[in-house]
């Protein structure tokens, strides 16, 4: 009894351990994206002030392509392990689903860092499960889910939104076009691990 004790402690532990992390991460991510957009309106704002005499311009946002390269092609599941792809652009994002899933032994997790690049692996080796964030460089989250439900082989492999938009239109949207669940950022860990755990439940 008390070996149990101190394993569900442990479990316990690493979970609160987990959920610091996740929002030491988001907390940090929206600071750097403040300081970037001052440093952008400041930029802005000294170039019209060095040229008074020019008409005003709108001035186009950059998009971001520092987006981090694939750094998980494992090779196609043995022994009946759940295949989980995470289509996630960011990397530190990736990594905490990593650290997470340590607690489900035996998964075969595996990664793609655009929305283009999730579907190609999605059809070369089907998943029994995709994690799926809607802000890609390349293709809205949306998309990615329309086009694994016209494939015959991921028509009905269940999808978990994990995404920072809260808008109650945008959950029911996803939900209604055949998402499983919706998770949005920073997620629980608990109620992730639920999710999972009810899909791969023994029959």
């Amino acid at each position: 009894m008390k070996t149990e004790n101190d394993e569900r402690l442990r479990q316990e532990l690493r979970l609160a351990q987990l959920e610091i992390k996740v929002l030491r991460e988001q907390l940090l991510k929206s600071a750097q994206g403040t300081q970037q957009t001052k440093e952008e309106v400041k930029g802005i704002a000294e170039h019209v002030a060095t040229k008074p005499s020019e008409k005003s311009v709108v001035v186009p946002m950059v998009p971001n392509d520092s987006s981090p390269s694939n750094g998980s092609q494992k090779s196609a599941p043995a022994g009946g392990k759940p295949r989980v792809l995470c289509v996630e652009d960011s990397e530190p994002n990736f990594r905490l689903i990593e650290n997470v899933l340590q607690d489900r032994p035996g998964t075969d997790l595996v990664w793609a860092d655009t929305g283009e690049k999730g579907i190609e692996m999605a059809r070369a080796q089907p998943p029994q499960l995709v994690l799926l964030d809607l802000d890609l460089p390349d293709i809205h989250g949306s998309k990615v889910l329309e086009r694994l439900q016209m494939h015959p082989e991921t028509a009905r492999t269940p999808v978990i939104v994990i995404s920072a938009d809260a808008t109650p239109s945008q959950i029911e949207r996803m939900l209604s076009a055949g998402a499983r669940n919706y998770l949005t950022k920073p997620f629980d860990i608990r109620r992730f691990l639920c999710m999972f755990d009810e899909i791969f439940a023994p029959a």
